[in-house]
């Protein structure tokens, strides 16, 4: 992916970490989504996977499907949405969720019912939650080191810093 190849000061570097961000984002996504389907496989009786090979097909069908028709069923249920004050974001969660469990071929992959595949999107988003919460939290902590760091270069100024 390239932002602007006809600018003189872009580089082939610059280029290469948005692709790498890219590949990070599928990555970490993929990651989380399996995290929280291991946690509810752990914790529920209705969800069972048999097959590592139909795991990974199921977490990547998990992602496709979020990429592809998860904004469609946002834009459809937005006052829904927007009424539960985001809490209907979990129940289109375990749609993709069911919907994809039933696409993988096979027996690997058993979601009993939509309400296993409702725990399985709570738990995914709890554990999205708590990560986005930890980096937010990294970032203040990083952005306040680096603002004490600034003030205390010997600059004695009665300017407040907000």
């Amino acid at each position: 992916m390239k932002i602007d190849t006809n600018n003189s000061d872009s580089d082939a570097r610059g280029d290469f970490r948005i692709t790498r961000r890219i590949e990070l984002n599928f990555w970490r996504t993929c990651l989380l989504n399996a995290a929280g389907l291991l946690l509810a496989w752990l914790t529920s009786d209705a969800i069972e996977f048999n097959n590592i090979f139909s795991f990974a097909f199921l977490v990547v069908m998990i992602w496709f499907l979020n990429w592809i028709i998860k904004p469609i069923l946002v834009v459809f249920t937005l006052p829904f949405i927007i009424f539960t004050m985001g809490v209907g974001m979990l129940f289109i969660n375990a749609v993709i969720i069911y919907f994809a469990a039933r696409l993988v071929p096979g027996d690997g992959i058993i979601v009993g019912s939509y309400w296993a595949a409702l725990w399985a999107s709570f738990l995914v988003s709890a554990l999205s939650w708590g990560l986005a919460m930890a980096r937010s939290e990294r970032t203040i902590r990083e952005a306040f080191n680096k603002n004490n760091k600034r003030t205390s270069d010997g600059d004695d100024s009665d300017v407040i810093d907000v």
